[in-house]
């Protein structure tokens, strides 16, 4: 028993300690007014949530609460505090039916995925609809037009737009637009006393000089949590130069299984803070830039979203304060050295990391070899501003790598190896070679050129050619490029872009029917639609990611399935597998009538303009897909079967 007190109180003093850190570290910035916004679903009751502001979500980072509502939608949705609506929207994906509240303060709540507006509101979107014809809609009434007071009720929680499941998305937005934490503003109806988790951390060389392990390679580290609560990695790091920690950990709050965003991110080395992240505010008009800031590639590989903790090139983000270096670590001795890592929360709940790096030497000495042996093959990678050559199971009395740059060549040694493998690494900054010749065995690098950020620039070759606007890039791109027959592929699917590019491709096989030929993105064995315009024999399109694109061709047009079409309602399925639907169209008599759509199951169903009429006539329907393929489906509208009730003979 005495065990177990002594125990409690190691615990409770280690997380009180971590907590009275974490209370200096976390220091808002804003003013956060209590009381001055209530809970907008079930106010006054004990609520959970399905996600919180700074979630790492795909594209962005996640902008309010995720407000779970039982499973189930049909939840009055209050009025957070008195306001009018600035805006209110109909989306197919995105936040689906949404209202923006404007407030006196200034500030704006936002609500996502409703099911239905209140009237007279709902009346008023209807009403819109009709006249623009379209289901798809942004609106901004007047100042005052749909004032709410608060606690009144304004929608019915619902699924709409891109959610995967019945919930509120709410936001609270500041008079210049950026998002910040709801959770800072008081709510009592969440409740959480759950320290956030430690899940995964890699520690990657960050120049050409960085190794870890003695490789020029991330490498991946499973924490373990001890009995008290903090966690460790059980293995030193060995490690030399200039190096980053990229983690994936996620916050956990009581009564659900869900994971969160951090708050909160700080790192020593030593006892000298590096790095720390809060992400307290952030703005609505850089939402691509959350793609550099995590480790994309390994995102689009693996689906695992590492949040670096350093500040990578091209950052506008205002989240960080670090050392000298933006956080990087810079071993630069053989020492050990001890790092700790605190993570946070909102309700300021802390876990912490600890480890160890042992610095190596740098540049050992390489192995020799007696015998002469070709490279069984010779692989080339470009990393940040590395080009680097694995030739595998290369030997050499002699060994050395031959770059060719613009008819120069220059002679390399390896920098060091591995796996049975010679690695040679380059700064491309100082050159960028069009080929490589290892031994007998010469390979082309594809590399292209050297694309600069906030400059909009063009590269041209034979039978493509790419447009960078100002915007396009977070860094320097060192540009790759190879067609293949009717396929083209720039850099690879792990270089994010922070805007659009403009690409023109011809293929080597121009199709006969361009019409219905467009561009796709070629993903693990699926092709998504990207589109594009033909100029005779050379297709155009644009794209905010890189990879691998083909051409192909949809001459299969979309599926309808109607499940009803009676007087008193319209509903079925629309659906495309190849392209996807662009636009549909219902009329009744040649009248257009508004087909609500929810794109997830593919469900359209009509509403209205005067429910009390009921529909009369011929229904046309035509959906239209991304190809310009078509199916119109003409039927007339029939009354709903009278189904009788069947009564029970009874015994005798």
């Amino acid at each position: 028993m005495h065990y177990l007190f002594r125990t409690m109180v190691r615990i409770g003093l280690f997380f009180s300690g971590l907590m009275g850190l974490c209370s200096l570290s976390i220091a808002q910035t804003q003013t956060y007014p209590k009381g001055y916004y209530q809970f907008p679903i079930r106010p006054g009751l004990a609520n959970s949530l399905a996600g919180g502001l700074g979630d790492l979500r795909t594209n962005h980072f996640h902008a309010g609460l995720d407000i779970r509502t039982e499973q189930r939608e049909g939840l009055n949705v209050y009025a957070a505090a008195e306001g009018y609506v600035y805006k209110v929207a109909v989306q197919r994906s995105g936040y689906g039916n949404v209202i923006y509240l404007r407030h006196p303060n200034g500030q704006t709540t936002v609500y996502g995925h409703l099911l239905k507006f209140s009237d007279p509101l709902a009346t008023y979107v209807r009403e819109e609809q009709y006249k623009k014809q379209t289901f798809e809609i942004d609106l901004f009434p007047e100042a005052g037009k749909f004032n709410f007071r608060k606690g009144e009720i304004i929608a019915l929680s619902g699924n709409t737009g891109g959610s995967a499941g019945p919930h509120l998305h709410f936001e609270i937005r500041d008079s210049k637009d950026n998002y910040l934490n709801p959770l800072y503003f008081g709510f009592n109806e969440i409740k959480d006393v759950t320290p956030p988790k430690f899940v995964n951390l890699a520690i990657r060389p960050l120049d050409i000089n960085g190794r870890v392990n003695s490789q020029f390679d991330r490498k991946v580290y499973a924490p373990v949590k001890l009995k008290d609560g903090s966690y460790r990695l059980p293995d030193t790091v060995s490690a030399t130069g200039i190096i980053g920690i990229d983690m994936v950990a996620h916050d956990q709050m009581t009564g659900t299984g869900f994971r969160y965003g951090l708050q909160c991110i700080e790192i020593k080395m030593d006892g000298d803070e590096v790095f720390s992240y809060n992400i307290e505010i952030f703005p609505n008009s850089a939402t691509r830039d959350y793609n550099n800031l995590i480790d994309y590639e390994t995102e689009q590989k693996t689906g695992q979203r590492y949040l670096k903790c350093y500040v990578p090139d091209g950052n506008n983000f205002n989240l960080y304060k670090t050392n000298a270096i933006n956080g990087k670590l810079n071993i630069a001795d053989t020492l050990l050295h001890e790092v700790r890592i605190k993570i946070t929360d909102s309700y300021e709940n802390a876990s912490e990391l600890v480890f160890t790096i042992k610095g190596e030497p740098k540049n050992p000495p390489l192995p020799v070899y007696d015998v002469e042996i070709n490279p069984e093959y010779i692989q080339t990678d470009v990393q940040e501003n590395t080009l680097i050559v694995k030739a595998k199971h290369y030997r050499s009395t002699i060994p050395f790598a031959t770059y060719y740059s613009n008819g120069k060549e220059v002679k390399k040694d390896p920098d060091f190896y591995a796996s049975e493998t010679a690695v040679f690494l380059t700064d491309l900054r100082t050159y960028t070679p069009d080929s490589v010749q290892i031994g007998k065995t010469t390979v082309k690098t594809y590399l292209r050129s050297q694309i600069y950020p906030a400059v909009a620039s063009s590269y041209k070759a034979e039978k493509w050619s790419v447009d960078f606007k100002n915007t396009s890039i977070f860094d320097t791109l060192f540009l790759t490029g190879q067609q293949n027959f009717n396929a083209l592929t720039i850099n690879n699917r792990g270089t994010a872009l922070k805007d659009y590019i403009s690409v023109a491709f011809s293929p080597e096989n121009v199709p006969e029917n361009k019409e219905k030929t467009r561009v796709y993105r070629y993903l693990d064995g699926y092709y998504r639609f990207l589109g594009g315009t033909w100029v005779d024999n050379e297709i155009k399109f644009e794209t905010r990611e890189l990879g691998t694109f083909v051409i192909q061709a949809d001459t299969v047009p979309p599926k309808i399935r109607l499940v009803e079409h009676s007087k008193d309602r319209i509903r079925g399925f629309i659906g495309d597998a190849t392209s996807g639907v662009d636009h549909y169209k219902a009329l009744v008599n040649g009248e257009w009538v508004l087909m609500n759509f929810d794109s997830k199951k593919g469900y359209i169903w009509s509403e209205k303009l005067d429910p009390e009429l009921p529909f009369e006539g011929e229904l046309t329907l035509e959906v239209t897909d991304r190809a310009g393929n078509s199916t119109i489906l003409q039927t007339e509208l029939k009354d709903l079967p009278v189904v009788r009730k069947k009564t029970k003979k009874r015994k005798r």
